[in-house]
């Protein structure tokens, strides 16, 4: 049976994004937002925590990279590439988006090396533990399918 994607699907993966931003945010500031308080935006209440703009930024943020998972993972826009290549546009979709964000709104000074870096270390993990996720995620989906499929199969020959 395949499943199609609701609005509620995408509402709710938008408040997992941003829900999981605000963790690490939330982690960030903590361990270093006294230190970056007047380097990064994101940062300018310190080890207090994050500003209303800071956090409606970054919903903003999990709002367009939610719509950048859609078009290249629910088969709606792009059918004939491979996972690979899509992944590859999504994540650079991300990464341009941040990007965009970073010189607007002045998260980190984009012409620099070093935040670049920090935030390459970050996404990279980030990213990393996100394909985990959602690899072991499938491979229980699957078990469940062939569990059930295997069910239906000793069920029809009784």
């Amino acid at each position: 049976m395949i499943r199609k994607n609701t609005i509620f699907d995408y509402l709710t993966h938008v408040m997992v994004v941003w829900s999981i931003s605000m963790l690490s945010l939330c982690l960030f500031c903590f361990l270093f937002g006294q230190e970056a308080k007047g380097y990064s935006s994101i940062f300018a209440l310190g080890n207090t925590g994050l500003s209303l703009a800071t956090m409606m930024q970054f919903f903003v943020l999990a709002i367009i990279t939610t719509g950048l998972r859609w078009i290249f993972f629910t088969d709606i826009f792009v059918k004939r590439l491979s996972i690979m290549v899509r992944s590859i546009f999504m994540f650079t979709g991300v990464i341009v988006s941040v990007g965009i964000f970073a010189a607007v709104f002045g998260w980190f000074p984009v012409d620099q090396i070093i935040p670049w870096g920090m935030f390459f270390l970050c996404f990279f993990v980030c990213a990393a533990i996100s394909v985990a996720v959602s690899v072991m995620k499938e491979k229980s989906d699957n078990r469940k399918l062939q569990e059930a499929l295997e069910r239906m199969k000793g069920e029809g020959h009784s």
